[in-house]
């Protein structure tokens, strides 16, 4: 195995494409944050529309981390 230095590690890491999906990582994550305190409303329409929210940043976020593990394991 061989040794990676942590210039190397952090070169890597923010690449411009791993940016981008940091960035809808970080989107998805704002989402579902969002869509939980609009679910929590007292109307029906915001339960509704918060849990679209919720689903729309959950689906974000584990397509961002699916995305990352298969760049990182693709590159290997």
């Amino acid at each position: 195995m061989s040794r990676i230095s942590a210039r190397d590690a952090l070169e890597y890491a923010t690449r411009d494409e791993f940016l981008k999906l940091y960035g809808v990582l970080v989107v998805g994550w704002v989402l579902t944050l969002v869509g939980q305190s609009v679910a929590t409303g007292m109307t029906p329409f915001g339960f509704l529309l918060g849990t679209l929210v919720v689903i729309a940043g959950l689906v974000a976020t584990l397509a961002a981390a699916v995305a990352t593990l298969h760049k990182i394991l693709a590159e290997r």
